[in-house]
């Protein structure tokens, strides 16, 4: 069975660093544009709460650059959106760029897959 990706202790860590950065930084509402859903074309501004977590108004990190394209969990791959805004994003990623992700064939009994 496989495990969560967020699960991970490397990840806990990763989540756990880039919260606390945005909190020394004074980042105290959410500083998401016009990349969600719901709300078009003007900025979000909700009320970051850092010490309660799956509310709305949660603060969540959020991959600069997805993990589905190859994003890490680095310092400066890290941002802090609210929770309704970072579900609202997804991994921003189209089919198109997932198909054109280069991706390195395994070999396993002997056959190229």
């Amino acid at each position: 069975m496989a495990t969560s990706r967020t699960g991970t202790a490397k990840y806990k860590a990763w989540r756990t660093r880039t919260l606390h950065a945005a909190q020394q930084q004074g980042i105290t509402h959410c500083p998401c544009k016009a990349n969600c859903t719901h709300h078009a074309g003007r900025r979000c501004n909700v009320w970051l709460d850092y010490v309660v977590s799956r509310r709305p108004n949660s603060a969540e990190p959020d991959h600069i650059v997805p993990h589905a394209l190859g994003g890490r969990e680095t310092r400066d791959n890290g941002a802090v959106l609210c929770r309704r805004c970072n579900q609202s994003v997804g991994d921003k990623t189209t089919n198109r760029q997932r198909r054109t992700k280069q991706t390195v064939p395994t070999i396993r009994f002997g056959r190229a897959t």
